[in-house]
């Protein structure tokens, strides 16, 4: 089956889009690495334990599913 041709507009508009989302994407996985104090307190707000391990499993979780969508 052949597909429909996508304009050059609509091809740059999803990669641009899409880096834009794995970029968020890796710095929130980055960011849950070191233990800060903001990210902790936010999770405690989010309903998550305060745990620095817990962030850092979670931004494991988020690089590499971000690593297997790119």
């Amino acid at each position: 089956a052949q597909t429909a041709p996508v304009s050059s507009g609509a091809l740059w508009t999803g990669r641009v889009l899409s880096a834009l989302i794995v970029l968020f994407m890796i710095f929130d996985g980055a960011i849950k690495l070191p233990p800060l104090d903001i990210v902790t307190q936010t999770m405690v707000q989010l309903g998550w334990p305060a745990d620095p391990n817990a962030a850092r499993m979670l931004g494991i979780i988020g690089l590499i599913s971000t690593a297997l969508y790119a």
